[in-house]
């Protein structure tokens, strides 16, 4: 796929207003609820199969998901639409919030009840509803009393997800709650950490892998940036030691052959070689899920939050990684997704030209979206999404509603923050200085 491409006609927000009227559009309603149908991976006798079904809750893959998209939408376009069908979403969310969520995943922010609780509390400041606020605080107040021994790790489905979104809205509502509840969750990733000559490293996913996970959505990028985060609003060296030693486990299997992190989900026989080994059969993903893209988010954030060299080397090698991948992708794996596509693995350069100050990795990132509307909105054709064989989807993570918010952030990335990778303060400041108030 080519993406340097001349600047289409069409501006990245209308292209994202297409989006959303395509998914109001779609919409299928109850009463004052809304929903979608589309394609999802799920375990059918032995193996993952395309499924068409209706959407959960949840923000990665539900309508928690869609609705936090279109009131974005909304804040920047005004079309009343967009309110409504957020609104219809929010309710089908909380409707079925307490009855479809795991046991385990109720902490999680991408997974679970911290997400939608997030997005009450975004679309209740931004559509002025004072009860859409309250409703996701007293959500997380209750949340506060459980047992959290009893919930999930990483990102998508516990603890590390969750640090973030809680000192996200601890910074704008200073409830002493969430700033607890958040240092009871570093407490569990440290308690839970499995300490190695590698570094630490965590056991995540329930499933068979060669060993502990590098990458972001699972893996110890991102539960070292979670524990990152909550070090700077706490300066708990407990937990700054913990990020660390989470970098540093990670940078063991850092390949310079392959410019890049391995994934080791088990997967075609493959085993681990010896660190640093260039010919470890091994896949290298590029994606912000797994690899160079994720860990680069979480490497970038830890220069600008602490100013270490060594983290804005890391940063610069997943950049050159991330930007080869998109600008040598084959036509046939290209899609426009947050979790593993285009989409994605761009927020990583919107986010590099804010804290390194330079506009080149931008550009680059505005390239892939112009392709992108040269090629699918331009001509209304269907958007490829995350879901391979599955075609169009609404969601958030996989589908269409992500490939409208990357447009939203192209059009305005200081008032459109990243799903990917929440920052508690704006997460612009000069590297190594500490926020307002600190």
């Amino acid at each position: 796929m080519n993406i340097h491409t001349t600047m289409p006609e069409m501006s990245f927000l209308e292209t994202a207003n297409l989006v959303g009227v395509q998914l109001c559009r779609d919409a299928i309603w109850d009463g004052s609820r809304c929903n979608w149908l589309g394609a999802s991976m799920e375990p059918v006798g032995s193996a993952w199969t395309v499924v068409q079904r209706a959407f959960g809750p949840d923000l990665y893959g539900g309508t928690a998901g869609i609705a936090l998209f279109l009131a974005r939408l909304y804040e920047l376009t005004g079309e009343r639409i967009h309110r409504k069908t957020a609104e219809g979403a929010i309710n089908q969310a909380l409707s079925r919030a307490e009855t479809d969520l795991p046991p385990t995943l109720r902490i999680a922010f991408h997974s679970g009840l911290t997400g939608i609780a997030y997005v009450l509390v975004e679309a209740g400041q931004i559509f002025e509803r004072e009860d859409l606020t309250l409703h996701g605080l007293k959500i997380l107040h209750e949340l506060a009393s459980e047992d959290l021994s009893l919930q999930d790790t990483d990102i998508i489905a516990g603890c590390a997800g969750a640090i973030p979104a809680l000192l996200t809205i601890h910074a704008r509502h200073r409830q002493e709650f969430l700033l607890e509840t958040a240092n009871a969750l570093g407490d569990q990733l440290l308690t839970r950490a499995e300490k190695s000559e590698e570094g630490w490293s965590w056991s995540t996913i329930g499933a068979p892998a060669l060993r502990n996970l590098t990458g972001f959505a699972h893996g110890t990028a991102g539960i070292g940036y979670a524990l990152l985060e909550l070090y700077h609003a706490t300066a708990d060296d407990r937990v700054k030691e913990g990020a660390d030693q989470a970098f540093r486990y990670e940078q063991t299997w850092f390949s310079p052959e392959h410019g890049n992190w391995p994934d080791f989900r088990s997967m075609g026989g493959a085993t681990p070689a010896a660190p640093g080994a260039p010919d470890a059969p091994l896949n290298y993903g590029v994606a912000w899920c797994h690899g160079a893209p994720g860990v680069g988010l979480s490497r970038l954030r830890a220069y600008s939050l602490l100013g270490e060299q060594a983290r804005l080397t890391e940063a610069k090698a997943a950049l050159q990684t991330t930007i080869g991948a998109l600008t040598s992708a084959m036509p046939g794996w290209v899609n426009y997704s947050l979790c593993h596509g285009f989409a994605g693995n761009s927020d990583l350069l919107i986010y590099a030209s804010q804290v390194l100050g330079t506009d080149d990795y931008m550009s680059v990132a505005r390239q892939v979206g112009s392709a992108g509307v040269v090629q699918y909105a331009r001509r209304n054709m269907p958007w490829p999404c995350g879901v391979y064989g599955g075609g169009e989807t609404p969601g958030l993570m996989l589908g269409l509603a992500g490939t409208g918010y990357f447009y939203l952030r192209l059009h305005d990335p200081n008032k459109v923050p990243s799903v990917l990778m929440l920052l508690p303060d704006s997460g612009l400041a000069k590297p190594g200085e500490p926020e307002a108030g600190s």
